[in-house]
């Protein structure tokens, strides 16, 4: 498999990750454990479904800040083996 189709397939794994993790967290925790960015929505700051679904926010608790660096961890894993 060429370099592009593994980058491609991480990326999507990325995406599957986020939003799976998402769901099972639930807007109830994910409202605790992080912190929005400003819910007034102008024109140039607006997202649509999934970026209103999967974002999460800057972590405030260590629940927030297990996720983030559970994120950060299977990114950089999961980037060095498409790439090597």
């Amino acid at each position: 498999m060429d370099i592009n189709a593994r980058l491609g397939l991480t990326l999507l794994t990325w995406l599957v990750v986020v939003a799976v993790t998402s769901l099972i967290i639930g807007p109830e925790r994910k409202s605790k454990w992080f912190r929005a960015r400003d819910p007034s929505k102008s024109f140039f700051n607006r997202r649509g479904f999934l970026g209103d679904f999967m974002n999460f926010g800057v972590p405030r608790t260590r629940e927030g800040w297990a996720i983030c660096a559970g994120f950060l961890v299977m990114i950089l894993v999961t980037g060095y083996i498409a790439i090597g």
